[in-house]
């Protein structure tokens, strides 16, 4: 009887002793409160390697890559490498210098030499306007 209560009581303690280390790595963990920036920061930095990285994967961006003398996978490597700030400038800078893409200051552009062309008597393009004379 002895003996049985030993093994009991040294079982007991076994899982005792487990239980409590198994409850003390649990308690380790920390949570913080994560702000609405850094959150949406987080998802926009993954949002623009993902846009880049379908850029490069591009058949014509390839080509191009290629044809300059660079490795498809080593441009792979290396944007994986850039920073969240790097790749931003980067979107920023392909969006300021696509073709094309002041369209609505080009028109107002056309819309005002059309409009000074009427008011000095050379075109008659507009109703609304009347020449200076």
């Amino acid at each position: 009887m002895g003996f049985l209560n030993l093994t009991k009581k040294g079982v007991a303690l076994a899982l005792s002793a487990q239980l409590v280390l198994a409850t003390q790595a649990v308690t380790l963990a920390e949570a913080q409160m994560v702000g609405t920036d850094a959150a949406i920061s987080k998802y926009t930095a993954m949002a623009n390697r993902s846009v880049l990285m379908d850029e490069l994967q591009r058949s014509e961006v390839r080509e191009q890559i290629i044809e300059l003398g660079v490795d498809p996978a080593e441009a792979e490597q290396r944007l994986a490498a850039l920073s969240d700030e790097e790749i931003s400038t980067i979107l920023t800078q392909m969006e300021n210098d696509s073709a094309g893409a002041d369209i609505v200051g080009t028109l107002f552009t056309v819309f005002i030499i059309l409009l000074v062309t009427d008011l000095l008597c050379f075109t008659r393009i507009f109703n609304f306007t009347r020449c200076i004379r």
